[in-house]
């Protein structure tokens, strides 16, 4: 007997003359956060949109030119403060803008630290964290290491809160969190004191996410701006 394969559903496309920049960099944007961009290739972002691969060629020259404009529009999303308050508010501001997006979108996290520096969005943040730590009363020297601590912080405290997400999404069945604590529970109080003693404290203000880092930030301001 015979048996006829069944026949292949036809790949759903997108109408014609849709396609355009926006909804080519919405599809970037969705596929760099999923799965990063080692696995970001030009075929799969047109199978994410529905389109043939050319398609695509048609609005960008190549993979390259869409991360760096992914890039350029992630980073546009930072309100920038016009400088014309406190300058130690505003560089809460800031900062808290940095690191709510790079919360949010581990694509523009990972391609910070990945990519060199290209286009205006990028250049206008550090220039307007420059202009108020000079503002807040920096020598030259003290504001150029002082916006690359502010940097390092936000950078390390938005990876950390991305990389705990997907371990207690790759680990949610077996429980991270309490594990966590049972772990904690089980040391021995001779040999760890202070961690024993502060564990309570300890899991609550790393599950805090943006109030930890604002505490944090704050503190830093403190001792960057007094010095």
């Amino acid at each position: 007997m015979t048996v006829t394969p069944p026949a292949r559903s036809p790949r759903r496309r997108v109408p014609r003359n849709t396609l355009n920049p926006d909804r080519i960099l919405d599809a970037a944007v969705a596929l760099l956060d999923r799965h990063g961009p080692e696995a970001f290739t030009m075929r799969a972002l047109a199978q994410e949109l529905g389109v043939g691969t050319m398609a695509v060629y048609s609005h960008f020259k190549g993979k390259d030119e869409i991360i760096d404009a992914v890039n350029e529009r992630l980073l546009g999303e930072i309100e920038l403060p016009d400088g014309s308050g406190v300058p130690r508010e505003q560089l809460i501001e800031l900062c808290v803008g940095m690191y709510r997006l790079f919360s949010e979108h581990p694509s523009a996290l990972q391609l910070l630290t990945s990519r060199p520096l290209r286009g205006d969005e990028a250049i206008a943040v550090i220039d307007r964290m420059l202009c108020l730590l000079c503002a807040a009363g920096l020598d030259p020297v003290a504001a150029a290491r002082a916006q690359v601590a502010l940097m390092q912080y936000t950078v390390g405290a938005a990876l950390w809160v991305v990389r705990r997400k997907r371990a207690e999404c790759e680990e949610a069945e077996a429980g991270l969190r309490e594990r966590i604590r049972g772990r904690l529970a089980d040391l021995p109080s001779d040999s760890y004191p202070s961690l024993v003693r502060l564990a309570p404290e300890l899991v609550a203000v790393q599950e805090s996410g943006p109030a930890q880092y604002e505490a944090g930030l704050g503190a830093m301001l403190d001792g960057l701006l007094r010095a």
